[in-house]
């Protein structure tokens, strides 16, 4: 009897496309692998992190709850003013200290110096310092109030009080007539910039601005006046003031008064003032 055999091979075409899917497979495998260690370990380095960072949170909230006054500092301040503000803090050494506390300090100092800004206090979470730092604002004006008292204006148009002052001949003199604000327009602000900036030509004695009226008005030693009618365009007002005074007293005897009630219609009047 005779055996049959069987001749059949697979064809090359048939084992590349075997070894190719058997490839695939393998390679899924692998980066399936990867994605699965790269994510355990994210998930293990995240968790780490955050028991870490609450923790630290909880120390530190803890800390503040207990924390306790242990040195005071003031910085920023210099001679008499930096010892009444230390004079605020020091009764607070050696007691504990909240972060309402350290607020109601920090509202308590800024109201009783207004001549003070940037006021912040900070607790030292390790060492154990009460810090209190601020700055005293630069007057930019001196003004007289209706009632007769002295206040002052800062660049940021702030108008407070300092009893502390022991004056300053570069500051502008200004009386104020009517209900004062808080805060002064920013084109006051621009005037009393441009006048220091002019103070050689226009050689003033004192401004008298009217709140009610929003009017100004500059006396100078001469007795000259320059009435600068309603608070606008007040810059281009003093820059035109210094320029025809100039010309005038070249001509003509002094004092003057300088009208710019009609500067916005292009017209500004000078007469030779009446004695």
């Amino acid at each position: 009897m005779m055996k049959t055999r069987n001749y059949y091979r697979p064809s090359t075409v048939s084992l590349g496309k075997k070894k190719r899917v058997a490839r695939r497979r393998s390679g899924t495998r692998f980066f399936l692998k990867i994605f699965i260690l790269l994510s355990f370990l994210l998930l293990c380095v995240g968790g780490g992190w955050l028991i870490v960072s609450k923790g630290y949170q909880l120390l530190v909230q803890t800390n503040l709850s207990q924390w306790q006054v242990k040195k005071v500092v003031v910085s920023g301040l210099t001679d008499g003013l930096q010892a009444q503000v230390l004079a605020q803090v020091q009764p607070y050494q050696g007691k504990s200290f909240s972060a309402e506390q350290s607020l109601s300090l920090r509202q308590n100092i800024s109201q009783k110096y207004p001549m003070l800004k940037q006021v912040r206090v900070k607790r030292g979470l390790l060492s154990g310092t009460l810090t209190v730092s601020a700055l005293r604002r630069e007057p930019l004006a001196q003004f007289k109030m209706p009632d007769g008292s002295v206040k002052y204006i800062d660049a940021d148009s702030t108008v407070y009080a300092d009893p502390t002052s022991k004056g300053n001949v570069s500051i502008l003199p200004v009386e104020l007539e009517g209900k004062v604000p808080e805060k002064l327009s920013a084109e006051f602000i621009e005037l009393v910039e441009s006048i220091l900036k002019l103070r050689k030509e226009l050689n003033f004695a004192f401004l008298r601005m009217n709140m009610t009226d929003n009017t100004v008005k500059m006396y100078m030693p001469d007795e000259s006046v320059i009435d600068f009618g309603q608070a606008r365009q007040l810059k281009k007002k003093a820059d035109r003031a210094a320029q025809i005074l100039a010309l005038a007293r070249e001509k003509y005897p002094a004092p003057f008064t300088l009208d710019f009630r009609f500067f916005e219609n292009g017209k500004v009047f000078l007469a030779q003032k009446a004695h």
